[in-house]
């Protein structure tokens, strides 16, 4: 099969640091790749991956983010270059424009959803709804716009040998993630203290109101022993952190439609204790790989439970659901539906022959 994958244009793939799609992407087109099928990666900047790149941006416009120029720019070429180019389905992370556009092609084009509903998103989405085929990573984020019209729903997959399994646990718990309100860093540093546990903190802090929350709601909790910020951390220092630790917080405050760094601690052997917001209870099953709760405040009891979670329990259900090659055999299986339901489907072969 021969697929197109389109990759958001901001950041190279895979990322330095910040950039959980890409990383995801990275996984995904190396899978497919390693699996025997013919993807060519449509993206900006340096990347490294095993499959055919084709860059229209030798930079990444990662400053400026979010600007439609730079958007258009990307996929227009991008798809300019696939309607011509003998491929048999198209598969979409770029973002509006992807979906918007997708039915000038002659192919199939699947659209990962990759964030929240919004209200205007999800009026965007559902003037597009049947303009191509749409994945979301969680059925919590399908529930946010149930009339797309929907494939399935694939996990997103983290990488299982980096994030290597470790079976003894030092005395401290952690919460990497962005720093702000939504992700709930307050409460884990309060849920920590309250029960008498070490906890260490790492993530980017973007300016304006997340670094006031750091500042006046998070800081003044940190005392550099008990509770600790170690800044934004590398994605090495990040496994060493998460896989030492005893359990991962996670008592986030919003529909997260998937939380990539809780698969990531699975993966580490490091159990989950979270809210239930959005996709948190299709990641965690509670008292197999974690616990969960309804607010931060009901997770204190579980922080003395954790020695009843089997590391070894958390890392296989990572191999067995969050895995690169879950995640590609999943999306094979949509592709080859998308295909098979399309107007002008064609086998493959012949779609290259005809």
């Amino acid at each position: 099969m021969r697929i197109a994958m389109i990759a958001p244009v901001w950041i190279p793939i895979p990322p330095d640091g910040y950039g959980g799609i890409e990383r995801v992407l990275k996984l995904l087109v190396d899978e497919l790749a390693e699996q025997g099928e013919e993807v060519t990666l449509f993206a900006a900047g340096e990347c490294r991956t095993a499959a055919c790149q084709r860059i229209v941006l030798e930079k990444a416009p990662t400053e400026h983010m979010g600007e439609t120029l730079f958007d258009a720019l990307h996929v227009g070429q991008a798809y300019r270059e696939i309607r011509g180019g003998g491929y048999d389905i198209v598969h979409d992370h770029s973002g509006f424009l992807g979906p918007a556009f997708a039915s000038l092609l002659p192919l199939p084009v699947v659209h990962t959803l990759h964030g929240p509903f919004t209200r205007d998103t999800r009026l965007f989405y559902e003037t597009f709804k049947d303009d191509c085929w749409y994945v979301a990573i969680s059925r919590r984020q399908m529930e946010g716009c149930p009339g797309l019209n929907y494939l399935g729903v694939v996990p997103n997959a983290v990488d299982v040998e980096e994030h290597a399994f470790q079976a003894e646990k030092e005395d401290y718990l952690v919460c990497v993630s962005r720093i702000c309100e939504a992700k709930g860093t307050e409460n884990a540093v309060r849920l920590a203290l309250k029960t008498g546990h070490r906890i260490l903190l790492a993530g980017k802090i973007d300016p304006g109101a997340d670094r006031d929350y750091f500042e006046t709601r998070v800081k003044p909790l940190l005392d550099g022993e008990r509770a600790a910020y170690l800044g934004e951390v590398s994605q090495e220092e990040k496994v060493k952190l998460v896989s030492r630790a005893r359990a991962f917080l996670f008592p986030i405050q919003w529909e997260e439609p998937f939380g990539l760094v809780m698969a990531e601690a699975l993966a580490c052997g490091t159990p989950v204790l979270a809210t239930r917001w959005g996709a948190v209870p299709e990641v965690v099953d509670h008292g197999v790989t974690g616990f969960l709760a309804d607010t931060p405040e009901e997770l204190e009891p579980y922080i003395e439970r954790i020695s009843e979670i089997d590391p070894a329990a958390c890392r296989r259900v990572a191999e067995e659901r969050f895995s690169p090659r879950a995640m590609a055999e999943s999306y094979l299986k949509l592709y080859r539906r998308a295909l098979e339901s399309h107007p002008t489907f064609l086998e493959p072969t012949q779609a290259r022959t005809a």
